[in-house]
């Protein structure tokens, strides 16, 4: 009996901690910033040719996913086919056949920052060269670049935050094959696809979570990003001090912060969730701070 009692007792309080650590972490996404990502346009220095090869649902996922795996933004789908389905469980949950606790509808959320991606070039392609002194043999290269731009708007002003550009390729080492002709695999489509949203998840966290210093000691900083964050030893970043937040007297619109250049730093150490750098050059007149933020050049 006594043992009993004892785990009982252990198995409400292992509950209630796992209640309460739900409720935290519901609490937690709430508030983080909401992003939605619209289907990529495609600009006019992409060929036809090439067009035929440019999956936009898959440029739209791997974005989606990208920045979801920072866990800094709740991400919003704008996906077309993703929200006709939303729709359909909404109307579902409104007929009579639905048990009353199913989606209810105008429940969607609206984003804070919105991003419109462009495909500004777009290549795929398959080269071969005859292979000399050898009948109907042909040494095969297959070819490919990805360059998107992307402009993060503020949906709450309608102002510009930012303007991203990522950019990958690839190019396969040369293969003998019997016949020519064909299109280098999606694979190699999904691999530079994966490597712009991750660059522009990270151009994103940088720009509305900025690196901060949380430490000082004498010539050495602590800030607030480290492996995990992309961070490598020898970066070198810019140092600015941020200025008061100015704000229209009229409206009360936010006007911004002015950032001023203090100076220069180097990562010398790298941890998971933080790195120490040096300072390597410092503005004149100019003294580093707590909440001071960094940048990469």
């Amino acid at each position: 009996m006594f043992h009993s009692k004892y785990r009982l007792a252990f198995l409400v309080i292992a509950v209630a901690v796992l209640f309460f650590a739900g409720i935290a972490s519901t609490l937690a996404a709430a508030e983080l910033p909401r992003v939605a990502i619209k289907p990529s346009e495609v600009g006019e220095k992409v060929s036809k040719y090439s067009r035929r090869y440019l999956n936009i649902q898959t440029i739209l996922s791997e974005m989606e996913f990208s920045i979801n795996q920072t866990r800094k933004f709740k991400t919003l789908t704008r996906d077309k086919a993703k929200l006709a389905a939303i729709r359909e469980e909404q109307q579902f949950a409104a007929s009579d056949l639905a048990k009353g606790n199913a989606a209810s509808t105008g429940g969607l959320e609206n984003a804070n920052f919105l991003i419109l991606p462009t495909v500004q070039d777009f290549k795929f392609y398959r080269s071969h060269k005859s292979v000399p002194n050898m009948d109907d043999k042909y040494f095969r290269t297959d070819s490919g670049l990805l360059e998107i731009q992307a402009q993060v708007i503020d949906t709450t002003t309608g102002q510009m935050k930012a303007n991203f550009y990522m950019k990958a390729s690839f190019a396969t080492k040369r293969k003998m094959v019997n016949k020519k002709g064909g299109a280098p695999s999606s694979v190699y489509f999904s691999k530079m696809a994966k490597k712009v949203s991750a660059q522009m998840a990270d151009q994103l966290v940088a720009t509305v979570f900025p690196m901060k210093v949380i430490k000082i000691k004498g010539k050495k900083l602590t800030i607030n990003r480290g492996g995990d964050g992309g961070l490598k030893k020898g970066t070198t970043l810019a140092l600015f001090h941020v200025d008061e937040e100015l704000f229209d007297p009229d409206t009360g619109v936010s006007l911004g912060k002015d950032e001023t250049y203090i100076g220069k730093v180097k990562v010398t150490r790298v941890k998971p969730k933080y790195s120490v750098v040096k300072i390597i050059k410092l503005e004149e007149d100019e003294e580093i701070a707590v909440g001071d933020i960094l940048r990469k050049p």
